[in-house]
């Protein structure tokens, strides 16, 4: 089975910023932001984080002021609920806008929250379906990670994470610490998660393992509908146990005089 996305996005210091804005407009705009391997909250480090803005904004995001974002989370939040209200989901992010009273001198194509707390309480913190991105500033990558870590805590465990770098390093760590079953490295999470732009197998039904709660951490397919069936004959205990199969492959191999 498959279970809730809520992907964060780590942007590191080194990031293609024209590519990741680039890469996260097209993605969580398509469906409107329905898909769940979308990105649902940026997290960027200080040290690019303003050129970040401003590249997303060229791509046809709305980065919200401090009064906009008021505004607009009064009109999309359900305040007994503290979550997204349901008639949001899948809205065009121009009529989103409108109805908050935002305006651009561009068409919007999605919506950046700018947010601060980390928590449960906060609805830009959790699933969002629809074209609205959270965006949290964090000090360095490790703190980023960190950020990231408590993000896929409050929802989205075992699904999908992302990082825009171009360091082996901060890549490798990422993939350790982020429980989820798929890493998408500087590829957009729509296209990426259901293998459009990467190497997965391409699929619309994303497992999430038994982080979260599910049977398998793959792109399911075809494969895991076959019914397939195994002949086994009888082989006496002992005589042919793995370690003795592997024993004598490795003597084969690697001694083939041995008596």
């Amino acid at each position: 089975g498959v279970g809730a996305g809520n992907a964060p996005v780590l942007i590191c210091a080194d990031a293609n910023l024209k590519h990741t804005a680039a890469s996260v407009v097209m993605s969580k705009s398509f469906d409107n932001g329905i898909v769940c391997c979308s990105e649902h909250n940026l997290v960027a480090v200080q040290s690019c984080v303003q050129a970040f803005k401003e590249a997303l904004e060229k791509q046809g995001a709305a980065v919200l002021s401090e009064e906009e974002r008021v505004a607009f989370l009064n009109v999309v939040v359900d305040p007994a609920r503290n979550r997204l209200k349901p008639q949001v989901n899948g809205q065009l992010a121009s009529e989103l806008a409108r109805q908050a009273g935002i305006c651009r001198v561009y068409p919007i194509k999605l919506i950046v929250v700018p947010s601060e707390k980390v928590s449960e309480k906060n609805p830009m913190a959790v699933e969002k379906l629809a074209p609205i991105l959270s965006l949290f500033t964090v000090a360095d990558e490790q703190v980023g990670m960190q950020v990231c870590q408590e993000l896929l805590a409050i929802d989205g465990l075992g699904h999908t994470a992302i990082i825009h770098t171009y360091n082996s390093t901060l890549i490798e760590a990422f993939t350790v610490r982020m429980p989820v079953s798929r890493i998408l490295v500087n590829a957009p999470g729509t296209q990426g998660g259901i293998g459009m732009t990467s190497g997965l197998i391409p699929s619309l039904t994303l497992g999430c393992g038994t982080f979260g709660g599910t049977s398998t951490t793959d792109n399911v397919t075809y494969s895991h509908l076959l019914n397939i069936k195994r002949v086994a004959y009888y082989t006496p205990p002992g005589t042919l146990t793995l370690v003795g199969r592997m024993r004598s492959f490795l003597k084969r191999k690697l001694l083939p005089f041995h008596g």
